[in-house]
C-alpha cells in the first residue's frame, strides 16, 4: 500500500510558482506548471542540483524547465532529466492532490540512513575548503594530512575541523580515503614534476592562437595521472582541443579548471576539456 505523505494545501502553490518541502530529511522542490492562470500539473524533484547542491527553487525557468542558479545546468522538472549532462538526472517524486491537499509518495524516501561523518578539508592549489565524508569510526585532528577522492582523482588535503551533526548535511565534495602517510609522501616526492613544462607549453599555445584565456597555475595530483591547469576566462570549445593536443604529448591527463569555482562533487564532472564546472 502506497504511503502518501501530506505536504500542504495545493492552493499554496499558484500556477507558475514553486515551493520547497522537507520530507524525512530530504528537501524536494514542487513546481506547479500551467498555461496562463489555468490549473496545471504538479511536479516534484530533488531541490539540490547534483553539481554543487544549489537550490533549484531559486533557479529561473519556463514551463517544465528550470535552470540551476549557480552554473546554469538545465533540468526538466517533469522527468528529472538534466539536458546538459544526462548522467546527472534528479530524482522525481510522485504527487497527487486529494481533497485539496498536495501529497507525495513516501515510498521513494525509504528509511533514513546513518548520519554522515563529515570533515572540513582544505585542498588543491587554490586552497578550496569543502565537506568530505569519512568512515563512521574515523576521527582526524586539526591539520591532519589526508588522502581524498574528488571528482578529479586522488588528492592530498588537510583537515580543518569535524563538521559535527547537522540537521541538513551538505553534499560531500568527495571522500576521505585515509590519513596521508610517510610512504605517500615518498611517492609524491618521487613523481616526475612536469608542471613547469606543461604550464609553459600551454601558455605558448594560448598566446600563439590569441585565446582570451590566461593560465595562472598548474598542479599535479597524487593519483600520478592528472595535471590541472587553472585558468581565468570563460569555458570555450578551444580549451577542449588544446587539452587533447597536450594529452598527446604527455603520459599525464591534462585538464583545465576555472580558478573561481571549486571542483564538482565527486563523481560529477563535465569531462571533455577537464573544465570540471560548467
Amino acid at each position: 500500500m502506497t504511503n502518501w505523505i501530506p505536504l500542504g494545501n495545493a492552493y499554496e502553490i499558484s500556477p507558475g510558482s514553486r515551493k520547497a518541502y522537507t520530507v524525512q530529511g530530504t528537501e524536494i522542490a514542487v513546481f506547479h506548471v500551467a498555461e496562463g492562470d489555468q490549473p496545471g500539473t504538479f511536479y516534484a524533484i530533488d531541490n539540490s542540483c547534483p553539481h554543487q547542491g544549489a537550490s533549484l527553487i531559486e533557479g529561473e525557468g519556463c514551463g517544465t524547465e528550470v535552470t540551476c542558479p549557480l552554473h546554469d545546468w538545465n533540468f526538466d522538472v517533469a522527468t528529472g532529466e538534466c539536458h546538459d549532462f544526462p548522467d546527472f538526472s534528479l530524482t522525481r517524486f510522485e504527487l497527487k492532490v486529494e481533497t485539496g491537499v498536495l501529497m507525495v509518495n513516501g515510498d521513494a524516501f525509504g528509511e533514513p540512513g546513518p548520519p554522515q561523518n563529515l570533515f572540513l578539508v582544505r585542498y588543491g592549489a587554490m586552497g578550496w575548503v569543502d565537506h568530505f565524508s569519512a568512515e563512521p569510526e574515523d576521527d582526524y585532528p586539526h591539520r591532519t594530512a589526508v588522502l581524498i577522492e574528488t571528482s578529479r582523482g586522488e588528492e592530498v588535503g588537510e583537515i580543518l575541523s569535524a563538521a559535527g551533526q547537522m540537521e541538513k548535511p551538505p553534499t560531500a565534495a568527495g571522500t576521505i580515503i585515509r590519513e596521508f602517510t610517510p610512504a605517500d609522501q615518498s611517492t609524491l616526492s618521487s613523481q616526475e614534476d612536469v608542471t613547469a613544462r606543461v604550464f609553459q607549453e600551454c601558455q605558448t599555445l594560448i598566446q600563439e592562437r590569441g585565446m582570451p584565456t590566461e593560465i595562472i597555475d598548474c598542479e599535479q595530483l597524487f593519483d600520478q595521472q592528472t595535471v590541472v591547469l587553472y585558468y581565468l576566462g570563460s569555458r570555450m570549445p578551444a580549451l577542449e582541443i588544446l587539452a587533447q593536443e597536450l594529452n598527446a604529448n604527455y603520459a599525464w591527463r591534462i585538464v583545465f579548471h576555472p580558478v573561481d569555482e571549486a571542483p564538482a562533487a565527486s563523481g560529477c564532472s563535465s569531462g571533455g576539456c577537464g573544465c570540471d564546472d560548467k
